[in-house]
């Protein structure tokens, strides 16, 4: 494993970019769902709902990295106006206990027995069973689910802040230790050798986000049937200056925006 400050910020920032697009996918799902309130359609209402709550969870859930299991930390979340501490438990434990899970002690199921006895020996003798349950479905008003909604927005906000740090942090462990970012790259793609003179010229950047590596991989379950669609995210993050950058033989360099065009 190739633990160094640069790859560490490199984990990080593949943290806050798969909770960021939960936590949209979340938010996404409680706006869908109060536009469909009048639908009156309890599956379909249900469905978004779920899926939603399960959204928002993921990122709270530990997962494998190359650095051990880990989550998304709330740390910085708590900071944000419109966080609530009991909301985000709130939405973590039905997900737990109601959702992803049928747990038996927050909805047990009933199963009641009518007996019959015969001959005075006070044996009882089942004739009739009847069994009951009950599984969420979503919140009784628009009004509830508005609730979250804001705290998943504030959510929102707050991890794209987070990932735009993240990305900031991971550049400059890459401008530090310019071997580290080079022996833990996966991918590298020369665009051409740029000019920066001692007062400084304007970059010419390469459309990256374009880049075909950047479509990832994913299971392939043809063997089964015809596969899945996949939701895909991509944004960049410019560092086009103006800025002087200190370079780790101890000299700086000035670069500038590109001209407009």
């Amino acid at each position: 494993m190739n633990n160094t400050l640069h790859s560490r910020c490199v984990n990080d920032c593949k943290l806050s970019i798969k909770a960021y697009q939960n936590l949209v996918g979340a938010l996404n799902a409680f706006n869908r769902f109060i536009a469909l309130w009048d639908n009156d359609d309890e599956l379909l209402l249900s469905s978004v709902f779920c899926f939603g709550v399960v959204k928002y969870a993921r990122p709270f859930t530990q997962t494998k990295t190359p650095f051990g299991k880990a989550s998304y930390p709330i740390s910085h979340l708590k900071k944000i106006q419109n966080f609530s501490a009991k909301v985000h438990a709130h939405l973590l434990k039905i997900r737990d206990t109601l959702i992803a899970h049928d747990d038996f002690e927050s909805i047990g199921p009933k199963i009641l027995q009518s007996c019959i006895s015969l001959n005075e020996t006070n044996v009882p003798i089942p004739i009739t069973i009847a069994i009951s349950n009950k599984c969420l479905a979503y919140p009784v008003d628009k009004l509830s689910v508005s609730i979250l909604r804001e705290h998943v927005a504030a959510c929102v906000g707050g991890a794209l802040d987070k990932l735009n740090s993240d990305l900031t942090r991971m550049r400059e462990a890459g401008l530090a230790h310019p071997d580290q970012a080079e022996g833990g790259a996966q991918y590298k793609k020369h665009h051409g050798r740029q000019s920066i003179d001692v007062n400084g010229s304007g970059l010419h950047p390469p459309d990256v986000i374009s880049d075909g590596w950047l479509t990832n991989t994913h299971p392939d379950f043809s063997h089964i049937h015809n596969g899945f669609r996949y939701e895909e995210l991509r944004l960049r993050r410019d560092f086009h200056g103006p800025e002087r950058i200190k370079l780790p033989d101890g000299t700086y360099i000035e670069i500038a925006p590109p001209p407009p065009k």
